[in-house]
């Protein structure tokens, strides 16, 4: 059985919020760091920095804090350094991941993803886990991007979407401390793990800035109720990892 939450938000903090006290629902990550990717944005050289070590601590610690709401965890089944692969056409393809830029109405463009994706290897994806893609950057004011029906997640390490793009991008934080400020890697991979489980961007936001709003940390009752019916379907689907 779930345990009523009583929750109590402010600017996007979590306060006093109790944990589930069963009923846990344990989900497997997969991170991908992608090596020998450089983009150039500015004059200033990319490359994905991230270590497992980086995952495996803190990062993995910030994302179940936050989804402990929720009274889902994820453990990761695999961490690694993976070189990308080099199509005929991979100089066209970082020059366009480079140049990508949201729209006039802040919708990123999907086709710098279908293009990132031809850089990964498919072989390599696990299809009983979440895959993480850590790429060196995914387009301007990008941080995650999350493909539902893969649950594929693709994430910059280096983001300009704290000075919307005006200055050169910088290496995004594993964490940071609560109040929201200028989000993690950590906040980012947390959000898009919600999109991956059925929640879409609010609306408005109301009682403090929520996670799938563009800074913040709450989900709400509705939210966490979604959440978990997807996240216990995954689990108990006949592929679903042990």
């Amino acid at each position: 059985m779930l345990l009523t939450l009583t929750r109590y938000a402010l600017w996007g903090t979590l306060l006093a919020l109790p944990a589930f006290a069963e009923d846990i629902i344990t989900l497997p990550l997969r991170f991908h760091i992608a090596q020998g990717a450089e983009m150039t944005i500015k004059a200033k050289k990319l490359e994905a920095w991230v270590k497992p070590a980086d995952l495996k601590g803190p990062v993995l610690i910030e994302i179940n804090r936050i989804w402990k709401q929720a009274g889902i965890q994820f453990v990761i089944e695999r961490a690694e350094e993976e070189a990308v692969i080099k199509p005929a056409d991979y100089a066209e393809i970082i020059q366009y991941v480079e140049n990508a830029k949201r729209d006039e109405n802040g919708h990123g463009d999907p086709t710098r993803i279908q293009k990132i994706m031809q850089l990964v290897d498919p072989a390599k994806s696990n299809p009983k886990t979440h895959n993480i893609y850590l790429m060196p950057y995914i387009g301007g004011t990008s941080q995650g991007n999350a493909q539902f029906k893969l649950k594929g997640i693709f994430v910059g390490t280096w983001t300009d979407k704290a000075s919307r793009g005006l200055n050169p991008p910088v290496k995004t934080l594993l964490s940071e401390k609560e109040p929201f400020k200028v989000g993690s890697l950590a906040r980012t991979i947390a959000h898009e793990i919600g999109h991956t489980l059925g929640l879409n961007h609010p609306k408005s936001s109301s009682g403090g800035a929520q996670l799938m709003s563009s800074g913040g940390y709450v989900l709400t009752p509705t939210e966490i109720t979604t959440a978990r019916k997807i996240a216990q379907a995954i689990k108990s689907a006949p592929s679903a990892a042990q």
